[in-house]
C-alpha cells in the first residue's frame, strides 16, 4: 500500500525579506504616480488644457502603481 504524501508548505519569507518587499511596494506605487503626474502637468502647460492631462496622469499612475505592487506581491508572497 502506498502512503499519501501531504503537500509541504513553502517556508515563510524572513522578516528582512518581508520588510524589503513592503518598502519595494511603496516605491512601486509612488514612482509611477509621480512620473505620470509630472508628465500630465507638462502636457497641460504645453497644450493649455487646464488639468485634463494632470488628472489623466494621476489615474494612469494609480493604475500602473497598483498593478506593479500586485505583481510584486504575487512574486514575493505566493
Amino acid at each position: 500500500m502506498g502512503y499519501i504524501r501531504m503537500k509541504e508548505k513553502p517556508p515563510l519569507p524572513s522578516v528582512a525579506g518581508t520588510l524589503g518587499a513592503l518598502s519595494g511596494m511603496g516605491f512601486t506605487i509612488v514612482i509611477p504616480i509621480v512620473l505620470f503626474v509630472i508628465l500630465g502637468r507638462y502636457l497641460d502647460n504645453q497644450l493649455h488644457t487646464g488639468s485634463l492631462f494632470l488628472l489623466l496622469g494621476l489615474l494612469l499612475g494609480l493604475i500602473s502603481g497598483i498593478y506593479g505592487a500586485y505583481r510584486l506581491y504575487i512574486s514575493v508572497f505566493k
